[in-house]
């Protein structure tokens, strides 16, 4: 298992290609199939599932959720933010810095 902070990018890659290998294979779909469906190469899909090629871009690897129904998952990689930035800069600029007590004698 992978520890998320202590992961390099090629070692979160290679999660990526491996759950997308098994998701690939739960839709009962070959490579060629895929390569056909998505318009990437054969090659391309085989080395990324090898995790040989880990510069697939984000427009080829949301093709390849869209061709196995996971497009819509991808929200959840970075989901909309509880409360939007400029309204939390706003409340910041209300949030005191410091507090200030007159000494009571």
């Amino acid at each position: 298992m992978i520890v998320y902070n202590e992961a390099t990018n090629h070692d979160i890659l290679e999660l990526l290609a491996k759950r997308f290998k098994e998701y690939r294979l739960a839709a009962r779909m070959s490579q060629r199939e895929l390569a056909l469906k998505s318009g990437l190469g054969y090659t391309t899909i085989s080395h990324f599932e090898q995790g040989k090629h880990t510069n697939i871009s984000l427009g080829n690897f949301i093709s390849l959720l869209r061709c196995v129904g996971m497009e819509k998952r991808m929200v959840e990689i970075l989901p909309e933010l509880p409360v939007p930035p400029m309204a939390l800069k706003e409340i910041n600029k209300m949030i005191p810095k410091r507090v200030r007590r007159k000494e009571q004698q």
